[in-house]
């Protein structure tokens, strides 16, 4: 459904060129979370950025439903980690926004809007204003702003990492839920591997920049746990881990992390 096809992306300034991105390829197919995860300041977000059709890449083709992207496109969803509430809107004023942007009436959106609120544990704060909500509850109307559009296929950009420990766990099994039950395509940006491979089907583990895939591993842990804080103790859930770590051949105090 989507698949990065051979991009490579270079920011070009006054006095030099930094190449982010090397012929990097790799899909996301029909009902499959992929997690995207690597160094630091390797391009995972300009990654995402290409999705969008916000960047354009130096060459290689980002593709959807085998079309390439050109602009905006209304199958895809972006979840940011800065917050996207506007605070002068109410929270359902929020949800609706993107379908407010694509010029529905306002009687159907609210609906849609609403709806999506009561479903999904937002209902009675519709009329509330995003400093009256939790960072939960926050990231849960950000989510369902991009839902409320329908995409086929959701971007995530490290969006749990501002949250405590236990509300990322329940944020991060209802994005789950919602994207097997909805059978949606999603694509996450992250730093963490116990995310990784907690909610995605295939982690793809880039390398240092210029960055092109350096590993990817298929794991079950999403598809077979009862929920996304029951994977770590699966079998295997380890040893994915330590293999992920090493990958990523990150340094700590001087020393070579697969060390």
């Amino acid at each position: 459904m989507l698949e990065f096809r051979n991009i490579s992306f270079s920011f070009t300034g006054r006095r030099d060129t930094i190449e982010v991105l090397r012929e990097l390829s790799f899909g996301c197919r029909e009902n499959e979370i992929v997690a995207v995860i690597g160094p630091s300041g390797c391009g995972k977000s300009t990654l995402l950025s290409l999705a969008t059709g916000l960047r354009k890449p130096t060459a290689g083709q980002v593709l959807i439903d085998g079309r390439p992207v050109d602009g905006a496109d209304p199958r895809l969803g972006m979840l940011f980690q800065q917050s996207t509430l506007l605070p002068w809107r109410s929270v359902v004023e929020n949800v609706e926004l993107g379908l407010e942007i694509r010029g529905e009436r306002k009687g159907p959106r609210r609906q849609r809007a609403i709806a999506l609120m009561r479903q999904y544990g937002l209902a009675g704060f519709e009329r509330k204003y995003p400093h009256a909500l939790s960072g939960g509850m926050q990231k849960r109307a950000a989510l369902l702003q991009t839902l409320a559009i329908e995409p086929k296929v959701l971007l995530l950009d490290e969006p749990f990492a501002a949250l405590d420990a236990q509300t990322r766990v329940v944020i991060q099994n209802d994005v789950v839920k919602i994207c097997r039950a909805g059978k949606r395509s999603m694509v996450i940006v992250t730093h963490d591997i116990s995310e990784a491979l907690s909610m995605a089907d295939r982690v793809v583990v880039l390398s240092r920049r210029p960055a092109t895939v350096k590993e990817i591993y298929d794991v079950p842990f999403s598809r077979e746990a009862e929920s996304v804080a029951d994977a770590p103790a699966m079998p295997g859930f380890a040893d994915y881990y330590k293999r992920i770590w090493n990958a990523l051949d990150i340094s700590i105090g001087g020393m070579n992390a697969a060390a």
